[in-house]
């Protein structure tokens, strides 16, 4: 009970104040920033623009011949142009091979190529210089490891471009603007830093989640003192409801405001770190993936037909499989296709009855409980998946996770998934951290509005905290 008096509450609520002020003071800087800038990476709305036309006629390479010269089935086959040419993109586990789609040779990526591809991608810019680069301090993300290295282009107007070493390919791009407001935002944020990020990923996560869960602990010592602190009724002298003046008046009155929006804040970004392995989002296994796709291998695929049905221009072409059929994705700008893979026909949506049929399958002993379109998504496919994709089939089945699967009738892809526990994570991280929850899931700008109102109340708090802080440790 001693460790737990107001006295010992008050100064451990100081001391972790003083050490912790700076960080949690920049988070809430941090977290606004990143409302409006993200942390870098190419969106398909910006790289399928950008490509060229797939002409399928130039193609004399089938699928199957693009297996025998590399030495084995790919798990990803994917169509471009290039400089004019059709070129396969086959990935490998961790890795992409390249070879021209009409003569068999394998792609050769020199400094013109990556220069070629470069000027195409941002055409009436002079580019600066080029380099081969493992990774830098945007470049750190997972997704880039099949492509690594990375030419990193840096142009006169201060875009920067990474190109693959393997397909030469833009796989990242970056802005000078985007680049600054990241230091203040996602890398402040995430303490992403590129030798502690990439090269010590553990360790950075458990930094990351030790910093918060003290901060939590602060928070609630906080708000427990400040309502203690608190009279409503039998007021202090002059009827005032705080003790406190000047600086101490403002932490008071804002940690009752803001407290506990800073207190889930806090607690939300510890889970986020997945601490304990407690909650975390849901993804498909290599076995669910496997089923759905039934893939018996690319020997079954013949040369690409002329593709039918579509004006728009198709940018990339992609084979994937469902319930053991070839089938051929068209990217295009404003949506993909389906076609078939002899005749090259546009296909229609996968009907809900096809994809509950197939999900059947995805788990043991489990059933489809129930099969349903969804055109305005729900409250675990919400956001920014629902203008990505929708509308989407959600396919319930009956095990004891209660499994639900968001699938994409238009490209038969599973394009989220959720348990028990996925969905209890999504209430704890999303809502709290977020402020993702009704009426504010699909309503951006009230929710940055709220964000930003609160944020201003935890950074009030947190200065204020901060100069009593340096009072007390410059107090003689």
């Amino acid at each position: 009970m001693k460790l737990l008096s107001m006295r010992n509450l008050h100064l451990w609520h100081r001391w972790l104040g003083i050490a912790l002020g700076v960080l949690v003071l920049l988070w809430f800087i941090s977290g606004v920033v990143m409302l409006f800038v993200a942390y870098p990476k190419l969106t398909q709305e910006e790289r399928i623009p950008r490509l060229e036309a797939v002409v399928p006629e130039r193609v004399n390479i089938t699928p199957h011949q693009v297996a025998i010269m590399l030495g084995g089935e790919p798990d990803k086959l994917r169509l471009t142009m290039h400089q004019r040419r059709p070129i396969y993109h086959a990935l490998y586990e961790d890795h992409w091979q390249s070879i021209w789609a009409d003569h068999g040779n394998s792609l050769r990526v020199t400094p013109d190529t990556i220069r070629a591809s470069a000027q195409a991608f941002l055409p009436g810019l002079s580019i600066d210089h080029t380099e081969l680069i493992d990774r830098d301090q945007w470049s750190i993300s997972s997704s880039l490891h099949p492509h690594r290295p990375l030419h990193r282009v840096s142009f006169s107007n201060g875009n920067v471009l990474y190109l693959s070493s393997r397909t030469a390919e833009v796989v990242l791009d970056t802005s000078r603007s985007e680049r600054a407001w990241n230091w203040l935002g996602s890398i402040i944020h995430w303490i992403y830093f590129t030798p502690l990020r990439f090269d010590h990923h553990e360790a950075w996560r458990q930094i990351v989640m030790w910093l918060s869960f003290p901060a939590t602990a602060m928070s609630l010592m906080g708000i427990w003192l400040g309502i203690d602190r608190l009279r409503l009724r039998r007021r202090y002298k002059g009827g005032r409801m705080t003790p406190y003046r000047g600086w101490a008046k403002w932490h008071h009155v804002s940690g009752l405001l803001a407290g506990v929006f800073c207190l889930t804040w806090l607690f939300s970004g510890w889970l986020s770190m997945k601490p304990f392995d407690m909650f975390s989002g849901r993804k498909l296994s290599t076995e669910e993936s496997q089923h759905w796709a039934g893939k018996p291998g690319y020997g079954l695929l013949p040369t690409l037909p002329a593709l039918l049905g579509t004006t728009e221009k198709i940018g990339e072409i992609e084979w994937i499989y469902f319930a053991g059929k070839p089938i051929l994705l068209g990217l295009a700008q404003h949506r993909t296709w389906m076609f078939d893979t002899h005749t090259g026909a546009r296909l229609a949506p996968i009907t809900t009855t096809a994809l509950a049929t197939q999900a059947a399958g995805l788990l043991p002993e489990a059933q489809v409980k129930t099969a349903s379109l969804l055109t305005h998504g729900d409250r675990y496919y919400y956001g920014k998946r629902l203008e990505t994709v929708s509308p989407v089939i959600r396919v319930d089945l009956d095990d004891a996770s209660a499994t639900s699967y968001y699938v994409d009738p238009a490209t038969t892809r599973v394009v989220a998934s959720q348990d028990n526990n996925s969905r209890t994570y999504r209430w704890l991280f999303a809502a709290l951290h977020r402020l993702d929850f009704a009426p504010l899931d699909n309503a951006e700008i009230p929710r940055w509005i709220v964000v930003i109102l609160f944020s201003i109340g935890g950074v009030i708090l947190t200065a204020a905290g901060m100069v009593m802080g340096w009072r007390r440790l410059t107090r003689v």
